[in-house]
């Protein structure tokens, strides 16, 4: 049988005999994840090929020197720029601060550079092996954030006729491996190559493509001739917008136009895969030749944005080849999510994977925050919101960051995630959560609510999975998350369980407040609390981060019958001070006594003087706090006094506080025309507000509890 050889061996420029040198060169690298290699010398590797890893430091140094001198050598260092040389057996770069080496220059000194050069070259991300560089030139790159990957260092004599080192052919080109010749079956295949269209048609094992180009494979055509056998060729290529093609066969077009494949399969089928094997590799960018492989398996990359830059196909008969298939063929980095949750009472707990559930069920403990992260080279990022119990959705956090909050008990009770940048083109994202008396609801997708709304249910437990886009999903998206919903009139909101709410409540981005028994009370309404000297030294900071209290009414002091001074409230100071500090909301008002026209005049100096000092706004509420059994004629004088002082003093928002029963009885000492056109604050505890009239305020509850102040406190229904 006639015979075809094909070789099986690495390219090399054939260099002509050399002296052996007296020196050596010896160095060693500093590698990411890896930490310092052994020492290697005179023209070996060191540092990595193909596994992305960065070069951080380089120690070199001389042995057996013949001549005087030694070796100095500086490294251009990510985010520092050119080092200081240093010489024989210093470090140059950094360790433990994970910052890459981006170009080298090695000089001699000395008498040993009129009798040596050094020559050195490096591998560089994206581009492989450099050409060799002598006596202090640039090896690598600079200003282009590249890695040096790997470097050979070797002292050569110039007494030498011939000291030139290898250029780039030493880099290992396609070989062939040495099979039986087939004489009526064969296979040719041609690729699309960017930027350069479609190629000759090459055979049995021939490159198809190119290697150290930089230039992918957008897409392949294989044919065979198989004699009188039956069967055909079979392939589909992958690329992560897309994922895996369907197959095809027989010369058709495999792969999108001006879209890299990534990785190939290739099969046979009939009488032809009973008797022939197809074996195949690919050059793959950053990573060279894989390994051959066969037979529908697969080669190439997955995952690590890599492109197919050229690709060699072999038919064997069975039992006959020699080819070798050990080695990395094929590639695979899953885009993958990691999540943790804060758990009440556990505080964070470890990262859990994709799929895996974060939190609890059946223990009654709450999420109160989650952090969410991908693990990914698609360029993108994850972006995610909770919704917070009394305080509604929180602001879009991103990439690990907390969501919720923390040390406030406070539950989440739904969430909201998506994918955002290119990575959104290419995957969706479910989620599901477990609620409390809910159970798990079903999964939602894309940033969708997930959880539970308006129905005091928390959060206890979730699931995240990221699904390529055009690929079934097997979970349940019929009922993502559970509400309430509003009565027929209009007048209560029931919760998912049918009970209607009480208190405050965001529902759909709005605050609103009903009483004891669900009435709605209020639209578009804050709650307020009004303190004084009663509450001692509350704590404003953890008032502003339960975000529940939506502004303060602090007392200024109290007023006088006659002429004598004003009282100054002893936490006046205080609250002020912080509120302001805080950016709280605020109003202030006055416990007032006069029952003259100068004492009125005088609680008004009061008020005005104390609002200075601290430059309290204009437009700030003033509050007259006209609780006490003077005379109807007496409030009738002394009130519009007040009023009309602050007005001129450019206080124009300036109300009236009391009872319903002073201000809306027939024997009320304050149901007066002119004191009703006030604005008015209005209280009336317990389950209604009675008054008829128009008010901002309702005080409907004098024995509150608020987390950051000690013992009972007012709180109001504000009408914004």
């Amino acid at each position: 049988m006639k015979k075809k050889i094909l070789f099986l061996s690495l390219i090399l420029f054939l260099i002509p005999y050399v002296k052996v040198n007296a020196a050596s060169v010896n160095y060693s690298t500093h590698v990411q994840n890896i930490g310092w290699q052994d020492y290697v010398k005179d023209d070996e590797m060191s540092g990595t090929s193909g596994l992305a890893l960065r070069l951080e430091g380089i120690i070199i140094k001389l042995s057996d020197l013949e001549y005087e001198g030694g070796i100095e050598y500086s490294t251009h260092v990510q985010n520092v720029g050119w080092m200081d040389y240093v010489s024989d057996g210093d470090l140059s770069g950094t360790t433990g601060r994970a910052l890459r080496l981006e170009g080298i220059k090695i000089r001699l000194t000395g008498e040993l550079a009129d009798h040596y050069n050094i020559f050195y070259q490096v591998h560089v991300q994206n581009v492989g092996w450099m050409n060799y560089v002598s006596n202090d030139e640039l090896a690598g790159t600079t200003g282009r954030a590249l890695r040096l990957e790997g470097i050979r260092i070797k002292l050569v004599s110039k007494d030498d006729s011939n000291s030139e080192p290898h250029t780039i052919s030493d880099i290992e080109e396609p070989t062939i491996p040495e099979i039986e010749s087939q004489e009526t079956v064969s296979i040719k295949y041609a690729s699309s190559v960017q930027n350069m269209g479609w190629q000759d048609y090459v055979s049995d094992g021939e490159l198809s493509g190119t290697s150290y180009q930089a230039k992918y494979i957008d897409q392949i055509k294989i044919k065979v001739n198989k004699g009188n056998l039956n069967g055909d060729v079979q392939y589909k290529t992958f690329n992560y917008k897309t994922g895996w093609s369907d197959y095809v066969s027989d010369d058709s077009i495999s792969g999108i136009s001006k879209q890299q494949i990534e990785a190939v399969k290739i099969k046979l089928t009939g009488e032809l895969s009973e008797q022939y094997d197809v074996y195949y590799r690919v050059h793959v960018s950053n990573i060279g030749w894989m390994a051959w492989t066969y037979n529908d398996l697969p080669t190439g990359t997955n995952g690590c944005l890599e492109r197919v830059e050229g690709i060699q196909i072999l038919l064997t008969k069975k039992g006959t080849s020699n080819i070798d298939t050990d080695g990395e063929s094929y590639r695979e980095i899953a885009s993958t999510i990691k999540y943790s949750s804060h758990v009440s009472n556990i505080g964070w707990q470890d990262y859990v994977d994709e799929g895996e559930m974060s939190g609890t069920t059946g223990r009654a403990l709450r999420i109160e925050a989650i952090k969410i992260k991908l693990d990914t080279k698609l360029p993108g990022s994850i972006k995610y919101q909770t919704y917070i119990a009394k305080r509604g959705w929180s602001e879009e956090n991103m990439d690990d960051e907390i969501s919720g909050t923390t040390g406030l008990a406070r539950n989440i009770e739904a969430i909201k995630i998506k994918l955002d940048g290119d990575i959104s083109n290419y995957f969706d994202i479910y989620y599901r959560t477990h609620n409390s008396c809910v159970g798990w609801v079903s999964w939602a997708k894309n940033g969708e609510i997930s959880g539970s709304l308006y129905s005091d249910t928390r959060v206890e437990a979730i699931e995240i999975k990221l699904v390529r886009k055009n690929t079934s999903f097997d979970g349940d998206t019929s009922k993502p998350y559970v509400t309430g919903h509003w009565s027929s009139d209009g007048k209560k909101y029931y919760d998912y369980f049918e009970n209607p709410v009480t208190g405050f409540r965001l529902i759909d981005g709005v605050k609103y407040y009903f009483n004891q028994e669900g009435i709605l009370y209020g639209t578009d309404v804050m709650k307020a609390v009004d303190v004084s000297s009663w509450q001692y030294h509350i704590n404003w900071d953890l008032i502003k981060a339960n975000e529940d209290v939506d502004k303060a009414i602090i007392r200024v002091g109290w007023g006088t019958s006659y002429a004598d001074e004003c009282g100054l409230d002893s936490e006046y100071d205080y609250n002020i001070q912080n509120i302001q500090r805080l950016g709280i909301p605020y109003d202030v008002y006055i416990y007032a006594y006069a029952e003259t026209e100068a004492a009125a005049i005088k609680e008004a100096d009061f008020m005005i003087n104390n609002l200075q000092r601290y430059n309290v706004p204009k437009d700030t509420y003033i509050w007259y706090d006209a609780e006490l059994d003077i005379p109807f004629d007496i409030y009738k004088t002394v009130i519009p006094i007040f009023v009309n002082r602050m007005k001129e003093a450019g206080y124009n928002n300036v109300g009236v506080y009391s009872s319903v029963v002073r201000l809306d009885t027939a024997w009320g000492n304050l149901n007066d025309p002119t004191i009703r056109s006030y604005p008015i604050w209005v209280a009336q505890y317990y389950r209604k507000n009675q008054y008829d009239g128009e008010y901002k305020i309702w005080q409907f509850q004098s024995d509150g509890q608020i987390d950051g102040i000690d013992g009972n406190v007012d709180v109001n229904m504000y009408k914004k």
